[in-house]
């Protein structure tokens, strides 16, 4: 799957945030996240993984420890690859249990959890109705404070969260962000999603491309609710008039969480909003074109120990072209700045 970065990521004010918990899955090993499906016992990484295919009845066969993967993208860079059902039941869910833990030392007030992550929906499949995302859950794992999901049929990404819409009653419910066909990642492409959930007002925001850089919003309904779990999800995503009827595939990379006491969800500031930087292509063997819609005047790549190895000054440009033929295949962060602010995003030299 060719994995080209379409960096929402832009120019920030700086603001005060506390980075919890970051996962790139370069640590682990290829192959199976774990052995066991019933979560159970944790497998890579303490990960623990639960595959169903739903209760009866159902049409779902494929629950099994290969649903959830460790996957090489090439250059050292790893990731995990979700399996939906095949049927018209079941789920996946992967997650770690030390979340509660890693919350209870945020800094106090900052009361707003922030997470990021890189999602690859593929080409998408008219025959699966698969679903992918991450959740963040209460203690009790039944109510999604804040959430999204896409479809593997048509790559649109949808907001889920515990909340009340007119006319219903309280539950976890799935929002369309757009009028049809809603709002749709690229194909065979890498986006970044952005979601939170302010544990003070209950509000759940999502941003991402094709979003406006405040995000949408959705009051939840769950009062007095810390997150406590994060999973990384997967749904058979049959509804009453569309039946699933193939086991699809989605990617997912370098998570981050944070906690803050303001909206610093993807970096999006007023700064930014005359558009997004985007780094192309992505990963490439000789030259990444950056397009920015703020003047940036250096740029400095850094290695996955931090180790700086290019880095050059221009005349201040909103476009440029960046050469790293001498730089050895493997994963580094281009950082760009500019006198607004900065920018860093994951390149892959292959």
């Amino acid at each position: 799957m060719k994995k080209v970065l379409l960096a929402v990521l832009m120019f920030p004010v700086a603001l005060q945030a506390q980075v919890l918990l970051t996962e790139d899955f370069n640590g682990l090993t290829v192959g199976n996240v774990s052995d066991n499906i019933t979560g159970a016992t944790p497998g890579q990484g303490d990960y623990f993984f639960f595959a169903s295919n739903g209760a009866a009845p159902t049409t779902s066969t494929n629950a099994a420890v290969t649903n959830a993967q460790i996957v090489s993208l090439g250059a050292g860079d790893l990731a995990l690859s979700l399996l939906g059902p095949n049927g018209n039941n079941g789920s996946r869910f992967v997650w770690q249990d030390t979340f509660p833990g890693i919350w209870t030392t945020r800094t106090s007030g900052n009361n707003i959890i922030e997470l990021e992550v890189d999602i690859n929906p593929g080409a998408g499949t008219t025959l699966s109705r698969n679903t992918f995302g991450v959740y963040i859950f209460n203690a009790d794992a039944d109510r999604v404070l804040a959430g999204f999901v896409v479809r593997a049929a048509t790559r649109e990404l949808l907001l889920v969260a515990y909340s009340t819409p007119t006319g219903n009653p309280v539950g976890n419910y799935t929002y369309s962000l757009a009028a049809a066909p809603g709002i749709q990642l690229p194909a065979n492409t890498v986006s970044r999603i952005g979601i939170s959930y302010n544990v003070t007002t209950r509000q759940a925001i999502i941003k991402g491309p094709g979003i406006a850089a405040a995000g949408i919003i959705v009051t939840g309904s769950s009062t007095a609710t810390d997150p406590a779990e994060i999973d990384f999800v997967s749904f058979a995503g049959s509804s009453n008039t569309v039946v699933n009827a193939e086991a699809s595939t989605m990617v997912m990379d370098n998570l981050v969480v944070r906690a803050s006491n303001t909206d610093t969800l993807l970096n999006t500031t007023e700064i930014a909003s005359a558009g997004t930087l985007t780094v192309y292509p992505n990963p490439s063997t000789d030259v990444f074109n950056v397009n920015s819609p703020v003047a940036f005047s250096s740029y400095t790549i850094t290695d996955i120990n931090g180790r700086v190895v290019k880095t050059a000054t221009l005349e201040a440009a909103t476009q440029a072209q960046i050469n790293v033929v001498d730089l050895a295949p493997g994963a580094y962060i281009l950082n760009i700045a500019s006198e607004n602010g900065s920018a860093s995003h994951k390149i892959i030299k292959q």
